[in-house]
């Protein structure tokens, strides 16, 4: 199943300027619920949509930056976090409601924050109906409420930005004219193995393990196949027995190794030769004795985290080479996206650390896992994090982890590259040469 590059949009502001109605208004449903209440939205709401102009999209709507109480607090901090991994930060502003608080602060803090982030910031100023009543005995017009909102702008000329009244439903298609003039530039969509030809096969190396999902294959796969199907590049699945392959007897492990030759040998012969051998990372120690040299090779997690990283490798290949100064005081972070139960010889959880402890007796490793991910503050305390091919994530959530490391200056590298690198300088650069990295 291909990945869908989505655009993300997010929605902030303080309680009450109108975001969970701009959301109803963008989805054109009753996504979020909407009350005069302070603090009805008591978490992210996440809409995934495809809209015309804006292509497919992911909108969040967040709570209220401005709600004084423990939970405010906590939902101040998701917010901010949603902030530094969307592509769009839709700030509504109540310019009435602001005016008549004299205060500022959480539209600085948004606006600010945009700026620092990189993130394209748009205003929505939310006109209500009974703006002019609100401001008849200050003395101030509308147009002035709204020019004291944009003191705080960083880049007031070039800041896009949008007066209606969102509880008209008529005004859905200014906004989303509105949201695709605001939309970045440059979004394209990075292709999974860029250096194909369409005429050479690939040969796909899958050895099923017991975390294996029964009836499908992980997403990395199906995605591998999926796009090399489209590609007209003829396609050759291989399964692999790694514990024979491994095994301490020549004649089980030589067996295997003649079964995968053999099959390599066929694919060569009747579809031009085979131009790329695609592995699980957790095989690469078999892969690279096995696949002659001639023919490149590389690992589904490397694919993964080029495509989600916007085809740029440098960081990942130059975090790894920070494994070469660890020592048993090291202190590293695995990361891996997804949920799901680790069993058996899980690759983050076992054979990673086990990898590591070989190579440095009392090196601490801990993890973290799905879509939470540590504050700058915790992961100051690390040496190395080691981060999964990201393939259940968006391209945003690991800019924004990027982000956060690059902050504390924590280096970052990848599955793929650390396994390879703990079977030698050789086997590494092989991985990577496919992918013109060094």
């Amino acid at each position: 199943m291909a990945r869908v590059d989505r655009l993300e949009i997010g929605i902030f502001g303080r309680i009450n300027a109108g975001k969970s109605t701009l959301m109803n208004l963008l989805t054109q449903q009753e996504t979020s619920i909407v009350d005069s209440q302070p603090g009805t939205t008591a978490d992210i709401k996440s809409s995934i949509m495809e809209i015309h102009k804006l292509g497919p999209v992911r909108i969040l709507d967040t709570a209220g930056l401005d709600e004084v109480s423990d939970l405010g607090g906590k939902k101040r901090k998701k917010a901010l976090n949603a902030l530094s991994q969307v592509d769009i930060v839709l700030m509504v502003i109540d310019p009435v409601q602001a005016f008549l608080s004299m205060q500022l602060d959480v539209e600085e803090l948004i606006s600010s924050m945009a700026a620092r982030k990189g993130k394209q910031l748009a205003v929505v100023f939310n006109i209500r109906f009974d703006a002019k009543a609100l401001l008849l005995n200050t003395g101030a017009t509308v147009s002035e409420a709204q020019e004291f909102c944009r003191s705080i702008l960083p880049d007031r000329k070039n800041t896009p930005e949008i007066a209606t009244d969102l509880s008209r439903s008529e005004d859905y298609l200014s906004l989303v004219e509105f949201a695709s003039e605001a939309k970045p530039q440059g979004m394209k969509p990075i292709p999974l193995l860029p250096f194909l030809n369409p005429r050479s096969s690939v040969l796909m190396h899958i050895p099923l393990d017991a975390e294996s999902p029964t009836g499908r294959l992980l997403r990395p796969q199906e995605m591998s196949m999926e796009y090399l199907l489209r590609m007209m590049v003829p396609v050759g699945l291989y399964r692999t027995d790694l514990a024979l392959a491994r095994s301490r007897s020549t004649v089980l492990s030589a067996r295997e190794e003649e079964k995968f030759l053999n099959f390599l040998k066929a694919m060569e012969q009747g579809s031009g030769g085979c131009q790329l051998v695609i592995t699980d990372s957790q095989a690469i120690d078999v892969m690279s004795r096995w696949v002659p040299e001639r023919i490149p090779l590389t690992t589904f997690s490397i694919m993964m985290i080029n495509q989600t990283s916007g085809g740029d490798m440098s960081l990942f290949a130059e975090g790894v080479k920070t494994m070469d100064t660890l020592t048993s005081r090291s202190r590293i972070l695995i990361a891996e996206a997804c949920n799901h139960d680790r069993i058996a010889e899980d690759i983050g959880t076992v054979q990673i650390p086990s990898k590591l402890q070989e190579a440095f007796p009392g090196i601490k490793v801990e993890h973290s896992f799905g879509r939470e991910f540590p504050d700058a503050d915790i992961l100051n305390d690390y040496d190395l994090v080691i981060h999964c091919g990201g393939c259940m994530i968006s391209r945003q959530v690991l800019a924004a982890r990027i982000g956060h490391l690059a902050e504390v200056a924590v280096p970052l590298t990848n599955y793929g590259f650390a396994l390879s690198w703990f079977e030698g300088p050789d086997v590494l650069r092989r991985v990577l040469e496919p992918w013109k990295v060094k």
